[in-house]
């Protein structure tokens, strides 16, 4: 056998072993503790505290998206539009989409967030990456604008790793563009009586 295709075959093999050990200790880990425990079980469970929009700083790693209203929040990547429902009407449609998306909203953060220290009702939710189930969190807080005006500050990131691929970003477009969407329509129904 040549050198050349020797070196080859070794190189194949290391690279197997490189991949197929992490894949094979991912699944047993899995079937012992459930794919949705794999992470925290490695990692612990990771930084949870309720978010405060006001005095929030985002970390410098790029596994995480901000999105806010123009006076509400410190270095958002992303100004939140204006919806043109009562802040009751979104909220009911943030808990439509959780459930479509999968969402598993966390228990006991709905409403009064204590440990932030603030006293205005949002949204803690965990979202699950499909493949190797990474847990995100994400932050909703619906803020009204008046009788029929409302608007949200959104927060998504990362409990693990130092990138997320733009997992956090692409999720809260897609998500505000569905609110905007669902949001239009009841609006629209609404000022045409049904």
């Amino acid at each position: 056998m040549l050198p050349a295709m020797k070196a080859v075959r070794i190189l194949l093999r290391v690279l197997l072993v490189v991949l197929l050990v992490p894949l094979l200790a991912y699944a047993g880990l899995a079937l012992a503790v459930g794919r949705d425990g794999v992470w925290e079980t490695l990692f612990g469970p990771g930084d949870r505290r309720p978010v405060a929009f006001e005095t929030l700083i985002p970390p410098d790693r790029p596994n995480h998206h901000l999105v806010c209203p123009p006076d509400l929040c410190r270095e958002a990547a992303g100004e939140s539009p204006v919806f043109p429902v009562a802040v009751e009407a979104q909220v009911a449609a943030w808990k439509r989409l959780l459930e479509r998306e999968g969402a598993r909203r966390l228990a006991g953060r709905d409403g009064q967030n204590d440990m932030a220290k603030i006293d205005v009702p949002q949204i803690d939710a965990e979202v699950r990456t499909p493949w190797l189930r990474f847990p995100d969190l994400v932050t909703i807080r619906p803020i009204a604008l008046g009788p029929d005006r409302s608007t949200v500050a959104l927060y998504s990131r990362s409990l693990y790793g130092h990138s997320d691929l733009g997992t956090n970003a692409a999720r809260l477009r897609a998500w505000l563009g569905a609110m905007e969407a669902e949001l239009g329509r009841v609006a629209t129904a609404a000022a045409e009586g049904g």
